[in-house]
C-alpha cells in the first residue's frame, strides 16, 4: 500500500513531464488509426487490461504492434468506478475488457511501466464500461 501511495505521485510527475514536452513538439502518431492523437490529450481507449501483482497493464485495440502495452494508473475516481463495476463479475477476472477516458504519454524509449516492458504510460480519468474479457479479445461485441 505504501508503495502505490508513493508511485502514483511520481507517475504523475513523469507524465506531466511527458506532456510539457510534448506540448512543445508536432503531435504523436502512436495508434494505428489514421487519426493523429495528441499525447497530451483526454479520449476514449478500448482494449484488455490486465491487473494483478505488479501488472497493470492495458493493451489498446487501436495500437500499432510494439506500441500495444502500456502502463496504467487510475485517478481515485476511476479506481471507484473500476472497483465498483467489477464487484459484478464473476470471480476475480485478472484481464479485463474496458472502455474508458484518459491520458496517455507519449511513446517511451526507455520503456514504461514495471521492468520497462510497457512503451507508453496512460493515467485513467473515467471508467465507462469493465467486463471479463473471452477468446475474442477487442472483436466481440
Amino acid at each position: 500500500m505504501m508503495l502505490r501511495v508513493l508511485l502514483s505521485p511520481l507517475l504523475v510527475g513523469v507524465l506531466a513531464l511527458a506532456y510539457s514536452a510534448a506540448a512543445q513538439g508536432p503531435p504523436a502518431r502512436g495508434l494505428a488509426d489514421t487519426v493523429t492523437v495528441r499525447s497530451d490529450s483526454v479520449r476514449e481507449y478500448r482494449g484488455l487490461y490486465e491487473t494483478g501483482f505488479e501488472v497493470s497493464w492495458f493493451h489498446a485495440c487501436d495500437a500499432k504492434p510494439g506500441d500495444d502495452t502500456w502502463w496504467v494508473t487510475l485517478t481515485n475516481d476511476a479506481l471507484r468506478q473500476r472497483d465498483s463495476l467489477t464487484k459484478t463479475l464473476a470471480g476475480h477476472p485478472r484481464a479485463l475488457l474496458v472502455r474508458w477516458r484518459g491520458t496517455v504519454s507519449p511513446t517511451m524509449p526507455m520503456g514504461a511501466g514495471h521492468m520497462g516492458r510497457g512503451s507508453r504510460y496512460m493515467l485513467v480519468s473515467e471508467v465507462v464500461s469493465v467486463r471479463a474479457s473471452d477468446e475474442n479479445g477487442c472483436t466481440s461485441a
